[in-house]
């Protein structure tokens, strides 16, 4: 065995690493063993390169190691193949050399160490290199400066810039900075794509077809195959061409860096980006940059546009690094200093800097480590889709293989015992195999798929993974991210909600806070004087900026900013001195609101010192200003962000007593709820910008709460409804306020009025005083019913009930409602993910609003919904929802951005959510279809090999033009027109099969097997049995040899027709080869029609015109050559000429019986989703996915989950209990108590032995 290791260890990138070595008897037996096979073994190992591995190396360890075998822990099971280099130990180190200082604790990020004989092993696995580390005793991804370097360590390289020297040596250990997208030539591409197996075995088939003389038939089928190979091909090379072009430019710009020379003097140079190093200083020019590589800003602040990662248009701004003392020895992090790095492919359009200062940045990542590479990456390398269709069609090619591989012997036998030569019973056995696998069988399966993908982009979806069309006909949960997705993207200012004036005599322990009363819009220049913190605090508290002349930024901070009134002010030259040498906006009232004195001098203006940028897992953001006039080293703090937020980070007393009552208010009506705040703060410019944010936002004072409208779009309830009625469960992803969500989920239809929804929330020690262990509560709470106080106590208070030893003791007044639900915010979601992981599932499985959700929880709520067996399709506008697009099954982008390059599926913002059930009713109809096709190709396999192997009983075959007719004329037309099914226009509550090898699809191949099988049997017996039968060769039979051969009596009416001039090179002119001809001609076009059917998914085949009139034309023209067609016609088809009536009249009813038959079968037994179902609850389970199995637990319908519920109010009840048993955990639940007006809480209270470290 050679040297194993584990890569990413317990991270889902998990990869087995094993060693292996070359030697010289491999090498001998690999040029042996390809000589051997005619070179078909290098075929093999191209398909199989761990094969060829294994085969051909012997297992070693790595120091000895050539090469190297990664295999994937996941459900995928993929392997590769990488080849092992080696580098200079002090070369692989030299990071760690120069940010050593914390380096031994990030060595997993690519610090290598103690390198093996002066030299480190490495290797490339999808354009990364992996080096080795002997510490760890493993291989790890080269990383750059993130994670690495601390703060204190970057600010120390960034005074001057790398030497020559140094560059030179990062450039060899990372490689040039590119994001390199290969586009291979046309021949490479067509070379690649035909060595795939199904064309691979069409190649090899279509060639000892010409040899034997069926060289028409077989250059059809090659010309079919290469022109679907050119289409596949021209799509992928146009998907290439597009992400090449989209990172091209980034690849060779003129980038302004600072160089140290050897004197030690700073000199700034323009580079080439692909010279770019981690480490290197870039010189940021005022009119902006776009950046080739990910960089930390040192100096300056910056407006950068991220549409390209993020897809909003919103301008957003950078700050510097900050490097107090607090922060020096914090390891760098893009993730942790999002708001102060410059990704790549993001473009600087605005610089704000102290006069004279150079803003510098210092690269951190570079090529496919950036984020744009990161990216791009994750669209070259995609995580392998659970393509079940794809591995069941291949299980059941092998399947025909094997029913092959049995006609093969048959007819190899057959064919010796008729005297055959070697050659031919080899050409004749082979037919076979052909006939039983058909070499058109990709191109049928993906032809349904082209069609939808059609329909999908004439209505403005355009969808980049054609196979994730057939997965979203299995989804069965749709998640909505809430704003500019379900809502409209911009909000309405509806009022503000400021708080009373707390005088300076205020005592906090006598006299409360409290709101004013509401100020509209309109009013709130007339009510707020312009030195009212509220309004200012509104007017600056934002990272709005001037492009153009054009005011930018994000639409909230443009609404609420346009309601002041006020006017913002970009800096000009010379006029940094009025703001301590900085060059800084700042904010004044518009010249309209404040008549008495000159915008330019005005008192009440207010320099914009400090942005701390809103961040969704911070929920606000802040900024430090200056007013104009003010004493220097007086300055205000401004912040703005949720309410519960904002609040836990004022003093207690500046909270009016009314807030929490107040906001919920709001909340329950669907408001979208902002809290401001502000303190003054005693600092000078320079410490500003170096000022830590905890020291910044904390002892603030309460100013008031703003409301805002989020509107739904207008149809966004038709399309909730249409997929709910459809039984597809929808949810809402959002990071909003958790209340403010469950009011647009109720309006927008995802919660009803009679539904229950509970609260699930939990306490943690650290944040609460009175909590000894982690806590999961879980709220009952409904605005609208009251609720049942009979068992409530005399003051007013419920006895608790108690569950002890793991059982439930009386819980009489639990759900009242039959549907109930879960609501979570993102804070919750994560503690019940590390203390209570064993409810997990259940919030997965009846959850319906998860708020307050980071971009990285809403791609574990994704996973948490595949892992119970959901197909999810997730939409969203591209803002933060990225991660969660492309996890999901079916990620639809409603954002037109570079970003949306990584989710499947496009949507015009026109289209809104209406685009979801669009997308789901094209993938079910393009998923019936890939398996009516595929039923299709089989059966027609399945016939004709049956023909074949009937015939070769009969010494005969059919002839080359019968083949055409059949596999031509028949079998294309259909399969070309039978895939044209629209979808119906509704979605029904019943979904399509999802696997080939169900139990429908099995039965009905295997009726349909017998049932050809018995047919062509009996009508072979038929014709065998006739009189006039004789099976003589056609040229020796005249009218004279005819009637000596014939036993027919003289009043039978036959009538024989001279054949002797046509040429028989194959014996085909037999009278059973043409009588199974034009009968199975007949029941190509019945399965056709059978399994055309899946009307709730499809519309009826007489609403597709093409198969309805292509089927007409064939049955009346294999009709015609039954009856009616020229002895010319018969005789170039060389079929031989029945000559009786009665027989020609047996063809149409031994077609008429599999007819009706076939799709009697399938209407009355295969299309009743009842019969299946009953199969699926009484014979296997197995089957059923695992969040059906836990619904079916949860209502009590399940014997085997051991819950006996007696109605469905108790499904909380066992659910609780049965967690309670699996976990041990004390819980109190009160009784239902009543309080007014007030809502219904019915409370449960878990606590866990897990601590908080």
């Amino acid at each position: 065995m050679g040297e194993t290791c584990k890569i990413d260890e317990d991270l889902p990138s998990e990869l087995i690493c094993t060693g292996y070595k070359d030697s010289f008897w491999t090498k001998f037996l690999r040029m042996l063993f390809v000589i051997c096979t005619g070179g078909m073994g290098l075929l093999i190992f191209y398909w199989k390169p761990d094969w060829r591995l294994k085969f051909f190396c012997v297992p070693s360890t790595f120091s000895c190691a050539t090469h190297v075998l990664l295999e994937s822990t996941d459900t995928y099971k993929q392997k590769f193949v990488s080849r092992v280099f080696a580098m200079a130990t002090e070369q692989a180190i030299l990071l760690e050399t120069c940010y050593g200082s914390s380096s031994s604790d990030n060595r997993h990020d690519g610090s290598p160490t103690n390198g093996e004989h002066g030299r480190t092993l490495y290797f490339y696995h999808h354009s990364l290199r992996f080096l080795w580390n002997s510490e760890s005793r493993t291989f790890v991804e080269l990383g750059s400066l993130d994670k690495r370097a601390s703060i204190e360590e970057i600010f120390k390289h960034s005074t001057c810039g790398l030497m020559k020297t140094e560059t030179e040596n990062r450039l060899s250990l990372f490689g040039p900075n590119l994001i390199n997208v290969e586009v291979p030539s046309w021949l490479k591409l067509l070379v690649t794509e035909i060595l795939n197996p199904f064309y691979v075995f069409q190649l090899v088939s279509m060639v000892i077809w010409i040899m034997y003389g069926y060289w028409l038939y077989a250059i059809v089928i090659i010309v079919s195959a290469i022109v679907s190979a050119i289409v596949s091909l021209f799509e992928v090379r146009r998907t290439l061409v597009k992400l090449h072009d989209m990172v091209a430019h980034h690849n060779k710009t003129n980038t302004p860096i600072l160089r140290c020379t050897n004197d030690g003097q700073t000199i700034s140079e323009e580079i080439c980006s692909e010279d770019i190093v981690p480490g290197d200083v870039i010189r940021i020019p005022p009119e902006g940059i776009e950046l080739p590589c990910d960089a930390v800003l040192i100096s300056g602040v910056c407006i950068v546009n991220e549409s390209m990662l993020t897809g909003e248009s919103v301008p957003v701004t950078k700050t510097p690094l900050p490097n107090g003392e607090s922060q020096q020895n914090e390891i760098y992090s893009t993730q942790n200093h999002k708001r102060h790095t410059l990704f790549c492919g993001t473009k600087v359009i605005q610089t704000r800097h102290y006069s004279g200062e150079i803003m510098k940045a210092v690269v951190v990542r570079t090529g496919f480590q950036t984020a744009k590479g990161r990216l791009v990456h994750s669209i070259l390398y995609p995580e392998p889709l659970n393509m079940k269709l794809l591995r069941d069609a291949y299980r059941f090619v092998a399947i025909l293989f094997a029913i092959a591989t049995v006609g093969f012997i048959y007819s190899a036998i057959v064919k010796h015992k008729q005297g055959e030569s070697a050659s031919a019973i080899a050409f004749n056995a082979f037919l076979v195999v052909t006939a039983a696998v058909p070499p058109a069988l990709p191109i049928a399966m993906v032809i349904g798929v082209v069609y939808a993908q059609r329909r999908l982009s004439a209505q403005d979806i355009n969808c980049v993974s054609s196979g994730r069309i057939n997965i979203s006909g299995q989804v069965d949960v749709a998640a909505f991210d809430k704003t500019g997705t379900l809502t409209v993207e911009g909000l309405e200012f509806y009022e503000a909600l400021p708080t009373a004036k707390l005088d300076t005599n205020h005592n906090p322990s006598t006299t409360k806070n409290t709101f004013n009363k509401a100020i509209s819009q309109g009013d709130i220049c007339t009510y707020l004087e312009q030195t009212d913190h509220m309004l200012r605090g509104i007017a600056s508290c934002h990272t709005l900026t001037r492009v153009d002349g054009k005011l930018q930024g994000d639409p909230m901070d443009m609404i609420l900013f346009e309601a002041t009134g006020w006017n913002i002010i970009e800096p000009e030259d010379g006029e940094e001195s009025q703001f301590d040498k900085i060059q800084c906006t700042y904010v004044t009232p518009a010249s309209n609101v404040m008549a008495r004195c000159d915008v330019n001098s005005s008192p009440n203006e207010l320099g914009i010192v400090r942005h701390f940028t809103f961040e969704s897992q911070l929920q606000r953001a802040s900024v430090i200003v200056h007013p104009n006039g003010a004493p220097k080293g007086e300055m205000v703090v401004y912040t703005k962000g949720s309410p519960e937020k904002v609040a836990s980070f004022c003093l207690p007393h500046t909270i009016p007593e009314d807030f929490a009552s107040s906001l919920k208010l709001y909340t329950q009506q669907g408001y979208r709820m902002i809290a401001m705040a502000y303190k003054p703060l005693k600092t000078n410019w320079r410490k500003a910008q170096k000022i830590a944010r905890a020291a910044v936002e904390k002892d603030l004072i309460f100013l008031g709460l703003i409301a805002l409208k989020n509107k739904l779009k207008p149809d966004s309830k038709a399309g909730i409804k249409e997929l709910m009625e459809a039984d597809i469960r929808t949810l809402m992803v959002t990071g909003d306020n958790l209340l403010t969500a469950l009011s647009v989920a109720r309006e927008v239809g995802m919660i009803h009025a009679q539904d229950d929804v509970i609260l699930a929330e939990t306490q943690l020690p650290q944040d609460h005083e009175d909590v000894t262990k982690p806590t999961l509560t879980f709220t009952y709470t409904n605005d609208i019913e009251t609720a049942n106080s009979e068992k409530t106590n005399s003051n007013g208070s419920a006895p608790p009930t108690i569950l002890k030893n793991g059982s439930l003791k009386d819980l009489e007044d639990g759900l009242r409602a039959k549907n109930w639900h879960l609501a979570v915010s993102g804070y919750d979601f994560t503690n019940i993910k590390t203390y209570f992981p064993e409810w997990l599932e259940t919030l997965a499985l009846k959850g319906v609003v998860f708020a307050r959700m980071s971009p990285d929880q809403k791609t574990e709520l994704v996973e948490e919904l595949d892992d119970i067996g959901y197909h999810v399709c997730m939409c969203g506008d591209g803002a933060n929802d990225c991660g969660a697009l492309k996890r999901a099954h079916v990620g639809i982008s409603l954002s037109e951005y570079e970003a949306s390059v990584a989710a499947p599926f496009t949507s015009s913002l026109q289209n809104g959510i209406k685009c979801v059930p669009l997308v789901i009713r094209e993938g079910r109809a393009a998923l019936v279809t890939s398996f009516g096709m595929f039923k299709f190709m089989a059966m027609y396999s399945l016939i004709q090999f049956i023909t074949i192997t009937i015939l070769y009983s009969n010494e005969t075959l059919l002839s080359d033009i019968g083949f055409m007719y059949i596999d031509l004329l028949v079998i294309d037309v259909v399969a070309l027109t039978m895939s044209r099914n629209y979808p119906c226009k509704k979605l029904d509550r019943r979904k399509p099969a999802n696997s080939l090898i169900s139990a429908e699809m099995l039965t009905s191949l295997g009726f349909n097997l017998l049932l050809q099988l018995a047919i062509q049997l009996v009508a072979n017996f038929y014709i065998l049995s006739r009189c006039w039968y004789n099976a003589l060769p056609i040229g020796e039979v005249n009218a004279t040899v005819f009637y000596e051969h014939s036993t027919c009596k003289p009043e039978y009416n036959v009538t024989f027709v001279d054949q002797r001039h046509v040429e028989d090179e194959y014996d085909a002119m037999e009278y059973s080869s043409g009588y199974l001809l034009l009968l199975s001609v007949f029941m190509y076009l019945s399965v056709s029609i059978s399994f055309s059917q899946s009307h709730p998914f499809r519309t009826h085949i007489y609403k597709n015109k093409g198969y309805f009139i292509s089927l007409i034309f064939l049955y009346a023209f294999n009709i015609f050559n039954i009856f009616w067609a020229p002895d010319s016609l018969l005789n170039w088809a060389q079929i031989r000429i029945i000559p009786e009536e009665a027989s020609k009249y047996y063809i149409m009813i031994f077609g008429g019986i599999h007819f009706v038959c076939s799709l009697a079968f399938e209407m009355s037994v295969i299309e009743q989703p009842a019969v299946w179902n009953f199969f699926r609850r009484s014979v296997y389970s197995g089957s059923i996915p695992k969040f059906q199995q836990m619904l079916a637990a949860l209502d009590g319908c399940s014997a085997k989950t051991g819950l006996q519920v007696c109605d469905p109010t108790d499904s909380i009840n066992s659910v609780i209990e049965s967690k309670v048993c699996m976990t041990d955990i004390s819980v109190s639940i009160p009784s239902i108590e009543r309080h007014g007006s007030e809502q219904n809480i019915l409370q449960t209270n878990f606590s866990s032995d897990k601590m908080t470290s």
